[in-house]
């Protein structure tokens, strides 16, 4: 579809809904005019029993009073009123049957009718869940969201707004507004396929034809005349039948009783079918709740499926083993973020951050520097920091869950601030700690009971394993010495390559411990004299840029292949490592750019946000994993009437656990029992000064690059 033919078919459909508005306004003014609508509308709202009892009573009461008048009039001319009424019968009764029968018709025409809109409605939203498929995860799950949300409103409140013609007063007229400027933000992109853009925007452009359709129906009112003459018509019916059973002598009253049940139940169903969404026959609402459940669940989402939905309403709170939270109107969801954020972070921890900034930022779809807002409830960040150590990951838990208002948290920074520190402390208190840069294998190699534990960074099992490949396919290396700072990354991390390195030919010499304050000037002399062929140093800022220019300052360093990891892939790090020859692992970050999203969207925010190019290779991890929870939190949360959410704690790690094909921009997202969610993942070289961070971002590419899965590097172990 040409461009200008796109805008002009949502310029209709917005103008669809305002003329709705307009004419449902104008609706409600005539719908409150005069005593008959007002009884017209009591009327139709009755249920059932109420309705034929009153219609009973009313219809029977005027006819005993007709019978007193007319027993009372004719007196002797009994016969010859009887004569002359037995004349009339089949005409009159033809007559109330024309014009019931054309009523009846009519207004369940229009009962019908509104059903099939109702079922078109619930079919568009279908088509347009199916449609989001093949966007980015993200950009799905917004729209999903908010079509979900509509629906919801429709379910829960449009009904009642439709009875009482105040239909621009429900909340579905404005989550209708919010879910066609998502969708048509979204399907503008240039990375939105034509074929995904067409099929959103029609489905849209359906959904909001069948709002309308709905309005017209509701504001359309039974012609009171027609009505008012049937019922003369039954009178004048019943008061013929009165005559000739006078002339009986009172023989076959019964059909004149029968005739006045009749004429009441004919006028009865009138009524009850002439208001499609109040009274005994109202619309079922059925498709378009069905639909909701199903949506806001997920059952239409990639990485979730019909399969893996959770259901949860109060009960499930109440009876969730880990408790359920409530937070109501107005509050805050609470989001902690347990990094490395200190002085000596050298940015690690202030990347992952600016990540989440930007998760927030997009919950409205849109990278407009304002925070977005989830399910209604802005979202406040309580930070803390790990200070890359297992105490500081203590410490800062402890201060995040302080209260027990915390719904989950992104962290650690470093792996040694998780195991065996943060991460039984978040798990003891039933909520998710989602970290976008833990990479030491211990903290997912076995499914922990209780856990709540999850990573969206790849394993270091497949980085040290790819680094062992390249140290000896591509630098030849023979000999290599191992650096390590005694952190649990740096240690399980070293001992991955090592594993590695043996398996293939090559020899690493003894690991040296070389924690932060460590004499570097003899540790550099060491690895020269060592003889070795290249150095791996797996360590931690600022370890990483101390024993560099410690390498650099030794006679004979520079002859020495410096092998650093994605914990020194960091833009303050870079000058240190220009002054040797110096290497460094971590996810292939240029591969971020064959991504449409991030090129075209997220890049550019990232820089006008915060001036420059990402200061790690972290961020995009970061704003993966807090995406991960806010879609969790999304599909259990249980919708409160006057605007609250609850949120039952065990329903949210298992939303996380069955997480199964998320597609996010550092990568495809696949969580395991065990906290693992990325699978596999393309480690890159990088050779200094030529780094993805730094003053070269922009034109860095890698030395060597290795996709792995983290199946195959477990299997080859």
């Amino acid at each position: 579809m040409p461009p200008d033919s796109r805008w002009c078919s949502r310029a209709s459909v917005t103008s669809a809904t305002d003329s709705s508005h307009r004419s449902i306004v104008g609706a409600e003014g005539q719908s409150g005019l005069g005593f008959i609508s007002v009884l017209m509308n009591w009327l139709t709202s009755l249920p059932t029993a109420a309705l034929l009892l009153i219609v009973l009573v009313v219809v029977g009461s005027i006819s005993v009073l007709l019978y007193l008048l007319i027993n009372r009039q004719v007196g002797d001319h009994r016969e010859h009123a009887g004569m002359a009424a037995a004349a009339y019968m089949t005409a009159l009764g033809s007559l109330f049957a024309i014009l019931t029968g054309f009523l009846i018709n009519s207004e369940y025409s229009t009962l019908r009718d509104a059903r099939q809109i109702v079922g078109t409605e619930a079919a568009a939203s279908s088509r347009l869940a199916s449609a989001t498929e093949g966007l980015p995860s993200v950009d799905g799950s917004a729209i999903q969201v908010r079509l979900g949300r509509y629906l919801r409103d429709v379910s829960t409140d449009d009904w009642e707004a439709l009875a009482d013609g105040d239909a621009q007063d429900s909340p579905a007229f404005l989550s209708l507004r919010e879910l066609q400027s998502t969708v048509f933000s979204i399907s503008s992109r240039p990375y939105v396929p034509a074929a995904t853009t067409g099929a959103m925007d029609s489905a849209v452009a359906e959904l909001t034809s069948s709002r309308r359709d709905l309005i017209s129906l509701a504001s359309s009112e039974m012609p009171f005349q027609l009505f008012a003459l049937s019922a003369i018509a039954g009178l004048a019916l019943i008061v013929n039948a009165m005559f000739v059973a006078l002339r009986t002598g009172g023989g076959t009253a019964y059909v004149a009783v029968g005739i006045i049940v009749i004429v009441a139940l004919d006028l009865a169903l009138i009524l009850g079918i002439s208001a499609p969404f109040r009274g005994p026959f109202v619309v079922d609402k059925g498709p378009v709740q069905s639909m909701s459940e199903e949506v806001l669940q997920g059952v239409y989402l990639p990485w979730v499926g019909p399969g893996s939905t959770i259901a949860t309403d109060a009960g499930t709170c109440r009876a969730d083993p880990r408790g359920c939270l409530t937070i109501e109107a107005g509050d805050s969801i609470q989001l902690g973020a347990l990094l490395r954020v200190g002085a000596d972070s050298m940015g690690i921890g202030r990347d992952s951050r600016r990540g989440i900034d930007l998760a927030i930022d997009y919950l409205d779809a849109e990278f407009d520097g304002a925070p977005g807002m989830l399910m209604g409830h802005p979202v406040a960040v309580v930070a803390a920091d790990d200070q890359c150590s297992a105490e500081g990951g203590r410490e800062g838990a402890e201060r995040i869950l302080l209260g027990s208002r915390m719904v989950a948290a992104v962290g650690t920074s470093c792996s040694g601030a998780a195991l065996g520190a943060a991460e039984p402390i978040f798990s003891r208190a039933g909520i998710p700690l989602m970290s976008a840069q833990n990479t030491a294998p211990g903290l997912t190699s076995i499914e922990k009971p209780g856990s709540t534990y999850a990573r969206t960074a790849p394993n270091d099992l497949i980085q040290g394993s790819v680094v062992a490949d390249f140290v000896v396919n591509g630098l030849s290396a023979k000999t290599v010495s191992v650096i390590s700072d005694g952190t649990v990354y740096s240690e399980q991390l070293g001992q991955t390559f090592v594993d590695r390195l043996g398996s293939i030919g090559a020899t690493a010499l003894p690991t040296v411990i070389a924690p932060k304050g460590s004499d570097f000037s003899a540790i550099a002399r060491s690895i020269v004299e060592s003889g070795a062929d290249a150095v791996y140093m797996p360590v931690n800022s600022p370890v990483c840029e101390d024993l560099m220019d410690a390498i650099a300052e030794t006679p004979g360093g520079g002859g020495i292949a410096v092998v650093t990891s994605d914990a020194c892939v960091n833009s303050d790090v870079v000058s240190s490592a220009a002054r040797v020859n110096a290497y460094a692992s971590g996810p292939d970050i240029t591969a971020l750019g064959k991504k449409p999203f991030y090129s075209e969207q997220y890049e550019k925010a990232y820089i006008s946000t915060f001036g420059g190019q990402p200061l790690s290779v972290w961020n995009t991890s970061a704003f993966d994993a807090t995406n991960l929870l806010f879609d969790s939190i999304q599909r259990i949360a249980v919708l409160g009437s006057d605007g609250s959410i609850s949120i039952p704690r065990s329903a949210l790690i298992e939303a996380i656990r069955v997480i199964n094909g998320y597609r996010g921009v550092s990568n495809q997202m696949v969580c395991k029992p065990t906290g693992d969610c990325a699978q596999s993942a393309t480690i890159a070289v990088y050779r200094a000064p030529f780094w993805p961070v730094g003053p070269s971002a922009a034109i860095s590419e890698p030395v060597f690059s290795k996709t792995e899965t983290l199946a195959a590097v477990v299997a080859r172990n």
